[in-house]
């Protein structure tokens, strides 16, 4: 570790944030553990880590039970033309129906991180070479980008080896 590392360290811990530096077993442990006790946290790991939590919190059943199904070539192409962010690998996603008749899915998403967080931060998130991200009882919720209308209901999203939200069904 260069102290260039110490020095982002002690920037997130100043804001109020902790760093772990654990094994792959214990990360996931702890993944686990807040997901189990209704917590809710952001971890950057490894992708060795993400892939197990992929492993054992996406399983056929809990897929089903979200909802979740592969984004079609044509809404990752429509998110990479429109949104400017590209492709990186395999995604799935539930499809929210709205009130208002549109449905909220991995564009909308996408779209929501944008106007949230601006599209170089969701850019990079995505692009991330190292590190995947992985969300556990995410706040966030998501909202229809034609009504504004809060959809109680929760988006799982997950982008292999970059970014997946996990919450308990």
């Amino acid at each position: 570790m260069d102290s260039s590392s110490l020095t982002t360290i002690e920037a997130a811990v100043s804001d109020g944030k902790s760093v772990m530096s654990a094994d792959t077993s214990t990360v996931v442990a702890a993944i686990q553990d807040c997901l189990r006790n209704g917590r809710s946290a952001t971890f950057y790991v490894s992708h060795d880590a993400a892939s197990a939590v992929h492993s054992w919190f996406w399983t056929p059943r809990r897929i089903r039970e979200a909802a979740m199904e592969p984004v079609t070539k044509e809404e990752k192409a429509r998110i990479q033309s429109e949104l400017g962010i590209k492709d990186t690998g395999p995604l799935y996603s539930n499809r929210i129906k709205c009130e208002c008749g549109k449905v909220y899915g991995a564009f909308e998403f996408v779209q929501q991180g944008i106007r949230e967080h601006g599209r170089d931060v969701v850019g990079a998130v995505l692009e991330l070479e190292n590190t995947s991200v992985v969300r556990v009882n995410p706040h966030n919720i998501a909202v229809c980008a034609s009504c504004n209308r809060r959809l109680m209901q929760g988006h799982y999203y997950c982008w292999l080896n970059g970014y997946c939200c996990c919450a308990e069904i």
